[in-house]
C-alpha cells in the first residue's frame, strides 16, 4: 500500500473527522495500526509543540495516511494558540525544542507551514 509521508502532526492540537473512511494509522510500538474511522465523532491528535511545552508528558503520535482504492475526504481543524504565544518555555521553566530557534508562534509557524504546505504563505519549496 501506499503510504503518504509520516507524521506527528508538528503543531498544537487536531481535532479530525474522517467519517466512515479508512486510512490512517498510528504508530504504536514498532508497528501502524489502523485507527478506527471517526464516524459521527472526532479523532482529537497531540503535536509536538503540546509535547515539547509539557516536557513530554503528553506524548505526540506518530501517524501516516495509507492510500486506498476510493476517493476519501476528512476535515481537519488545527487548534493553534494565537500568533504571538510564547512557545520559549515549556510548563515546567525548561527550554523547547521550538524555543531554540524562536520565543513566540508565529515565528515558528512562519517557518513550518512552506515544508508542509508549499505554497501556503507565497513560498515554494
Amino acid at each position: 500500500a501506499v503510504v503518504s509521508t509520516q507524521s506527528t502532526g508538528d503543531s498544537t492540537v487536531t481535532i479530525l473527522s474522517t467519517f466512515q473512511n479508512p486510512g490512517l494509522e498510528a504508530l504504536y510500538g514498532d508497528k501502524f495500526w489502523d485507527v478506527p474511522p471517526s464516524g459521527e465523532g472526532f479523532i482529537v491528535n497531540i503535536g509536538t509543540l503540546i509535547e515539547d511545552i509539557t516536557d513530554r508528558r503528553v506524548k505526540a503520535v506518530r501517524h501516516q495516511v495509507r492510500q486506498i482504492e476510493k476517493e476519501r475526504y476528512s476535515i481537519p481543524f488545527f487548534f493553534n494558540p494565537s500568533f504571538d504565544a510564547d512557545i520559549g518555555m515549556s510548563l515546567t521553566g525548561k527550554r523547547t525544542r521550538a524555543g531554540e530557534r524562536h520565543k513566540i508562534f508565529g515565528e515558528w509557524m512562519r517557518e513550518y507551514l512552506p515544508g508542509v504546505e508549499p505554497g501556503l504563505l507565497g513560498k515554494t519549496t
